[in-house]
């Protein structure tokens, strides 16, 4: 794919900031729904084929992977105990105690005892890389989610911008992308709940509500008939 040239020039100038021991990038797109779907492998860094074929019987689970797709701009820094601890409450955004250790045995078998996630969405998509370390008692700092936070969402937009350049991905609309709040309340929208229902439901006000939706109708150009469905496919 063009444009992974300047990745892996990338991930070598990383290996001087931040000490990791395998690496993975991807690149998607967010659905009508707000989840997210992987559209390519970016660059494999050090990583078994056996964990990129095993991750979709496991995304599920994945509780980085939902926040991820709640705020791709949050910089995560997780280790194999903490999605233990996971496992041992019984609320969270993943629901059911076994999910934490669904994630922590598919890391385990791949020897991954830490891993930092940063990324973005801009509007030609979502991107992230995430980074792993085997060494237990190696946990990622907040030096190296200060150095991710600036140094990896610039390295990712400069690929997006590039490979638009050259055709190999199409920016999904001429307009800025929802964010997860307003997907969140166009979808409520569109599945017939009223502005107050929704601001019952989100602890919002009603006039606030009212005004992200019209907010919402002019992003989406929406003119003239209730939002549909069909208009949050074609953004």
């Amino acid at each position: 794919m063009p444009g992974n040239a300047m990745l892996e020039q990338a991930v070598q100038n990383l290996t001087q900031q931040i000490k990791f021991d395998a690496l993975l990038g991807g690149a998607g797109i967010r659905n009508a729904d707000g989840t997210v779907a992987i559209q390519h492998i970016l660059i494999n860094y050090k990583i078994d084929d056996g964990f990129v074929e095993d991750y979709p019987s496991v995304a599920q689970s994945d509780v980085v992977g939902q926040r991820f797709a709640a705020d791709p701009h949050i910089i995560q820094t997780v280790s194999v105990s903490d999605y233990r601890m996971l496992s041992g409450g019984t609320k969270g955004s993943v629901s059911g105690s076994r999910a934490g250790n669904v994630i922590a045995d598919y890391l385990e078998k791949y020897k991954i005892s830490h891993l930092m996630l940063a990324g973005l969405e801009s509007s030609f998509g979502l991107a992230w890389m995430t980074f792993y370390r085997k060494d237990g008692n190696r946990a990622f700092d907040a030096r190296d989610a200060e150095c991710a936070r600036y140094t990896v969402p610039d390295i990712l937009y400069k690929w997006q911008q590039s490979t638009k350049a050259q055709g190999s991905i199409k920016r999904a609309s001429g307009l800025l992308p929802l964010t997860t709040r307003e997907m969140q309340i166009a979808m409520m929208n569109v599945n017939g709940m009223s502005s107050r229902a929704i601001a019952d439901e989100l602890n919002l006000s009603p006039h606030h509500i009212r005004s992200v939706i019209k907010h919402i109708r002019s992003r989406l150009g929406v003119v003239g008939h209730k939002m549909t469905q069909a208009d949050l496919a074609n953004f």
